[in-house]
């Protein structure tokens, strides 16, 4: 553990402020991108601010309460027509989320100076810059995740500030339940190492789990009240999870036969309730031969169907359509393409939407920059970190994380704009893999026995 530099941790601070608020209330204000899901997230923050929680309208079981929860809070004290003052709360998350990256680095890193480099990567990282510019849950998650992190660390460290970690965990959950699995890995995590973690009492234990339950049995409870059933968080998993394990790149529902028949006779892709996933669509159009081309299993690029589109039972009819249609390798082999498509392939939505390309080549370099400079060493430090998690359970937690985004990926689906909010961990793990696999790597090039030509002249 390092001790952080409080004047670079105030650079990085003010630095961030700087670029966010400037993005997110002069170049790219969010409410003047409210389509698809921005506009979900919107109507739904505008009821809450004018009517509060009501419970009983299924639609608001349709994606997890967190994100439009907390957009409804400066719309409900300026307003609800008021969105400068919802677009500067995005820009403060994503502010937020470089010295956290920062502090967070700081407790992890053992080389000096690797700290500062996280920091300011993070700093100029456009991706999560970009996404503040949209209503949607990436930027909240980002900061919760990474605030809950580092809280988590500390705890872990000094055995102080359980019910601080365990409230911001509370709030990313309800953000994105997803990140239920990282809990369960810290809970591994002190397994493994209670004895040498003394200070990690059962009471700190409990202090953290306490405000995660919490959440997780308010979240089963609404959930329950606005569909009638219990069993889940989001209606969305359904879909999602059809889509993961049928790899349809669209989905339609419709409120009869007739409409649905009729779509069916014109091959209509665009009509009823409607979600694709643009990420899927690329890797369609790829030849039978590339590893990491989409086939949907049913036949058809669309599903559809009679009846509301997150409906359980239909789904699981579905997903029981294509498991009998397909092979056990089959199923591995769409895992492995939607955890590729978290890093390769994919463009960054919602920047690739039709008419909307001004900003994505910025966002396309750094894709690039990802895949060339990051991926492969944040590979290894992510290895690394769950190899090491007696030596160094700290970058244990941080390895965690990119272990919970590939596994959430491989049984649904990835994209790089899900995947963005847990870059500052791959940069963090990339710096340590790095570290970890320079000295090997020059030890195989000294011993390499190179042409007597070359050994001439070196």
């Amino acid at each position: 553990m390092l001790q952080p530099n409080r004047r670079v941790l105030l650079w990085l601070t003010l630095l961030a402020l700087l670029t966010r608020l400037v993005w997110v209330l002069l170049v790219h204000p969010p409410g003047e991108y409210v389509f698809s899901d921005m506009r979900k997230y919107l109507e739904r923050a505008q009821e809450v601010a004018e009517f509060g929680m009501r419970v009983g309208h299924r639609e608001f079981a349709w994606q997890a309460w967190g994100t439009h929860v907390l957009l409804s809070i400066p719309l409900r004290l300026f307003g609800a027509d008021r969105l400068e003052f919802a677009a500067a709360m995005w820009g403060l998350m994503a502010a937020a989320a470089v010295p956290l990256a920062y502090l967070l680095a700081a407790r992890v890193c053992t080389r000096r100076g690797a700290p500062e480099v996280i920091g300011v990567a993070v700093l100029l990282w456009h991706p999560n810059l970009s996404n503040a510019g949209y209503f949607l849950s990436e930027t909240p998650f980002l900061c919760f995740a990474l605030a809950s992190t580092w809280a988590l660390t500390r705890t872990l460290q000094t055995g102080r500030g359980a019910l601080l970690a365990g409230c911001l965990g509370a709030v990313t959950f309800a953000v994105r339940p997803q990140s239920a699995l990282f809990f369960l890995l810290v809970a591994v995590t002190w397994l493994v190492n209670r004895r040498r973690l003394a200070h990690v009492r059962v009471r700190t234990l409990v202090m953290v789990a306490l405000p995660l339950l919490a959440m997780l049995a308010f979240s089963a409870w609404r959930f329950q009240a606005h569909t009638g059933y219990w069993a889940g968080v989001a209606e969305n998993a359904n879909m999602n999870l059809t889509a993961g394990r049928c790899h349809n790149i669209v989905t339609q529902a419709y409120r009869t036969e007739h409409e649905m028949t009729r779509a069916l006779a014109s091959d209509n892709t665009s009509d009823g309730r409607r979600v694709s996933l643009p990420n899927f669509r690329l890797a369609w159009k790829l030849p039978s031969w590339h590893p990491l081309a989409v086939r949907p299993v049913l036949g058809e690029e669309s599903v559809r169907f009679v009846g509301y589109i997150g409906d359980p039972a239909i789904h699981r009819e579905i997903r029981q359509r294509c498991y009998a249609a397909s092979t056990v390798w089959q199923q591995i082999r769409m895992s492995f393409v939607n955890v590729m498509l978290s890093w390769f392939l994919d463009r960054q939505w919602p920047e690739m939407e039709k008419g909307r390309e001004y900003f994505l080549p910025a966002v396309d370099v750094y894709s690039v920059l990802f895949q060339v400079f990051v991926w492969a060493p944040s590979m290894i430090g992510m290895f690394v970190g769950v190899w090491w998690v007696r030596r160094r359970p700290a970058l244990a937690l941080v390895a965690w994380q990119i272990v919970n985004s590939i596994v959430v990926a491989g049984i649904f689906f990835g994209t790089i704009r899900l995947r963005t909010p847990y870059d500052p961990y791959a940069l963090i793990l990339a710096v340590e893999g790095a570290l970890v696999a320079g000295p090997v790597v020059a030890r195989v090039v000294r011993g390499f026995r190179w042409p007597r030509w070359l050994r001439r002249r070196g």
